[in-house]
């Protein structure tokens, strides 16, 4: 696990501490904390697979058939 990871897991620890004490400050402090580490788990940088190409806008179209049905011979 990286330190981001583990501070996750160490924050989701004290979500269900705060929960149980009734501690509603502390509580949205940490749910805050807990989406700020998640949407930098979910940043393309931190991403294992490499981000898939987008295709070029320019690229030429297939050409269109007509309503003619392709006869094999």
């Amino acid at each position: 696990m990286t330190s981001l990871e583990l501070t996750l897991a160490n924050v989701l620890a004290s979500i269900e501490q705060a929960r149980a004490a009734g501690n509603s400050h502390v509580l949205n402090a940490l749910l805050e904390r807990k989406r700020a580490i998640c949407e930098v788990l979910a940043a393309p940088e931190q991403s294992w697979l490499e981000a898939p190409v987008e295709a070029s806008r320019h690229s030429p179209r297939p050409r269109q058939r007509g309503d003619a049905a392709l006869v094999a011979v």
